[in-house]
């Protein structure tokens, strides 16, 4: 008799698995860090910045370093016959009074600011500031725009004042030039008569 052959039946390939792409990975950790985000939005503002704080977990060195603070007094919330704002009753009271001799009196001359007349040197003060630092952030912001600032330091009434000025000009086209030029940039200028 024959021998009956032994067949080996192959086994099917088994399908290697395919690794998740990374997208995916990174579109899921988006979503979950838009999810902590949104419920650490809504949890509201009065939370400590502190991360650990957050999450439940004391410092124990700021915990002791940290003195409790005092209650603070808040001001009860007025009942409907007791009015809302006190500023109608507190204005009267720091009113101050005029004697009738000084209101009669006329008010002191001021002299009107010297505008320069045709031909006159003009000079643009673009700024008059109590500390230096400022000053020069003006006069740096004017060198960008392709101008020549100078600072002059003034004393007006025992302080001291940084005024920020452009020209001398001696040519009105040059004037209305730096004039358009600081208008473009939101900048005001104040045109003053040279006093050399």
């Amino acid at each position: 008799m024959a021998q009956a052959r032994k067949t080996r039946r192959k086994s099917a390939p088994r399908k290697a698995s395919r690794p998740i792409p990374g997208w995916v990975w990174m579109l899921l950790g988006l979503l979950i860090g838009l999810g902590l985000a949104a419920v650490l939005y809504l949890q509201g503002a009065d939370r400590s910045p502190d991360l650990g704080a957050l999450f439940g977990d004391p410092d124990p060195a700021t915990e002791t370093a940290a003195p409790t603070p005092a209650p603070v007094e808040r001001d009860t919330v007025p009942s409907d016959d007791e009015p809302r704002f006190r500023y109608y009753e507190l204005l009267p009271e720091d009113e101050i009074r005029v004697p009738e001799s000084e209101r009669d009196a006329p008010a002191p001359a001021v002299p009107p600011a010297a505008s320069p007349s045709e031909g006159d040197p003009v000079v643009l003060q673009t700024g008059s500031f109590r500390r230096f630092a400022q000053a020069d952030e003006m006069k740096a912001r004017l060198t960008l725009l392709g101008l020549d600032p100078k600072v002059h330091e003034v004393e007006i009434q025992g302080e001291t004042w940084y005024r920020v000025y452009l020209g001398p000009f001696s040519d009105e086209d040059r004037v209305r030039q730096a004039l358009d030029r600081l208008r473009t940039e939101n900048i005001e200028a104040l045109r003053l008569r040279y006093q050399g």
